[in-house]
């Protein structure tokens, strides 16, 4: 029979069987190939953004606005890198900012995420919001007198000053003077926050009882034109005048501006310089 199937030119069943395998194969080999292709095409996590968000740290990571969840083995190798992903600077203290799903996108595409990589979805923006307070004169007084080891009191009002939540220290510098303008530095959980500068009454200590301290200088002559400065809040004005007494740091002295000869009342706040409150 195969004699005379090969004498007709007519193929043997295992001829037919081997031809069918081999054609078989390219399609077996792109159906695999198809396959591996969807499998890439599938996100591997979902980023779900919220509507709102409070934080307190100073800059806004994806985890703080997001839902991240992997959907597969490979995307939970990178949730936790997924969720420190730095976003944006965060709002100052008390206020607050919009961050699209345009921006989350593009950060992530900066972070080397294609678009098939992740499903983002939820909110088209998010609404966050920075915790804060406002510090109070009565604790600044006291972490300076912690810092210095001796009593300080404010000779000026406090201006405003808004820093997140968490526990406040403050880092100074000693100054010989009862009376000093001391440069202060603002910290909230050990990260500096604010920096000012405070006209304040320094009280010294010798075995653990306050003492006068040296007496200071004149920081203000009498005829000597001073700089002016008014503070209404967080805005501060500035003019000439002409000091009208001799002054140390804190003491209040008479000045007079060119427009004006009604003497103002001032503290001296610094070198030639004293805070009234108007003109």
């Amino acid at each position: 029979m195969r004699r005379l199937q090969r004498a007709c030119g007519v193929p043997s069943d295992f001829e037919v069987n081997e031809k069918m395998r081999w054609w078989r194969l390219p399609i077996i080999i792109a159906a695999l190939a198809t396959a591996a292709v969807g499998n890439e095409d599938r996100p591997s996590v979902r980023i779900t953004l919220r509507d709102k968000a409070e934080i307190a740290d100073a800059t806004v990571r994806l985890g703080d606005i997001a839902e991240v969840t992997a959907l597969c083995e490979t995307g939970a190798k990178h949730l936790a890198t997924l969720r420190a992903l730095p976003i944006a600077p965060a709002p100052l203290p008390r206020y607050r900012r919009v961050i699209t799903a345009g921006e989350v996108a593009t950060k992530l595409a900066q972070a080397g995420w294609r678009d098939g990589d992740c499903l983002l979805d939820g909110a088209n923006q998010v609404l966050v919001v920075r915790s804060g307070r406002a510090v109070t004169a009565s604790e600044l007084e006291a972490a300076l007198q912690k810092a210095l080891n001796t009593p300080v009191k404010l000779l000026l009002p406090l201006p405003p000053v808004i820093v997140p939540d968490g526990a406040l220290t403050v880092q100074t510098e000693t100054h010989p003077s009862p009376r000093a303008v001391l440069p202060v530095t603002v910290l909230v959980n050990g990260r500096p926050v604010a920096t000012l500068r405070l006209l304040v009454q320094v009280t010294e200590k010798a075995n653990g009882q306050a003492v006068a301290s040296r007496p200071a200088s004149f920081a203000v002559r009498r005829r000597q034109t001073v700089r002016l400065v008014a503070r209404v809040g967080s805005v501060v004005v500035e003019a000439q005048g002409t000091a009208l007494q001799d002054g140390k740091l804190g003491d209040e002295v008479l000045v007079v501006v060119a427009w004006s000869r009604t003497p103002l009342k001032g503290l001296v706040s610094g070198e030639r310089e004293v805070t009234v409150a108007s003109w």
